[in-house]
């Protein structure tokens, strides 16, 4: 990393943050050379000019107050790890796609979530919650940051085995597994018709809430049909779909490391 990069964790525990109260994203920005402004902004939710040592981050001021404090600290992201370019103007659909390929708003996107859903503090509140987005839109509001990054780290940091998946007509733009999923098991790359994810998507049908589905209609191990997952979907932009998955049934997963015991013998 070049020089003027400073890791998220390394600055909070400089500024001695110890709870979500503290994350003030506008105090973070200063202290790192950047200031946060608010103004009305077309087409784009945030932008970063830079000059030398000093920054200035506009937000969007007619945002959601947990949107503007995550394109305040993606941008933030910006100017820490790529700092050789001085200017960058992010979109909400940046915020919501950029999650896979290793670019600069893949980049930002996870100090952001580094920044203003640290580990530790986040892991304590998530402990024992259910991998659903009403899960995920109260820790959301703990934060005070955006329902993708927030389910993102849900399960990341999460007590039970998930997936999330982000998802358009096409197929599947991005995904995450959480640490305890096994890395044999991949969502689809088209949407299979018997998700909710594909009637949000195609039929413009209301997100039901969390609903237990045959894991073949996600995942394409062969065994898939045997087993079920809970999916949790909902509409994040015009053209995406998010989606967790959470094996709340973790049999599916017990027959694998059985499996791999076996294989091992």
């Amino acid at each position: 990393m070049p020089s003027f990069y400073k890791a998220p964790e390394a600055i909070l525990e400089e500024l001695g943050v110890r709870e979500p109260a503290d994350l003030k994203i506008e105090a973070i920005a200063e202290y790192c050379g950047a200031t946060i402004i608010y103004g009305p902004l077309e087409g784009t939710e945030a932008r970063i000019l830079g000059y030398g040592d000093r920054a200035i981050i506009t937000v969007n001021s007619a945002a959601p107050r947990g949107r503007q404090r995550y394109s305040g600290a993606h941008e933030l992201g910006h100017w820490m790890c790529d700092r050789r370019k001085i200017a960058f103007a992010c979109t909400d659909r940046a915020f919501a796609r950029e999650w896979s390929d290793d670019n600069p708003e893949r980049r930002a996107n996870q100090y952001a979530a580094e920044l203003l859903l640290p580990q530790q503090m986040f892991s304590a509140r998530a402990k024992n919650r259910e991998i659903t987005l009403a899960a995920a839109r109260d820790l959301a509001n703990v934060f005070e940051t955006s329902l993708t990054a927030t389910a993102i780290r849900l399960v990341e940091f999460g007590s039970f085995p998930a997936m999330i998946v982000c998802s358009d007509r096409q197929g599947r733009r991005w995904f995450r597994r959480g640490p305890d999923v096994p890395a044999v098991l991949w969502p689809h790359e088209r949407l299979n018709p018997r998700t909710i994810a594909y009637d949000i998507l195609t039929k413009n049908a209301p997100p039901p809430g969390p609903v237990d589905i045959g894991a073949d209609g996600w995942i394409s191990h062969r065994d898939a049909h045997q087993y079920a997952v809970r999916e949790d979907s909902v509409r994040v932009t015009d053209d995406l779909v998010l989606t967790l998955i959470w094996w709340r049934d973790e049999r599916q997963l017990l027959d694998l490391d059985d499996e791999d015991s076996e294989s091992d013998k």
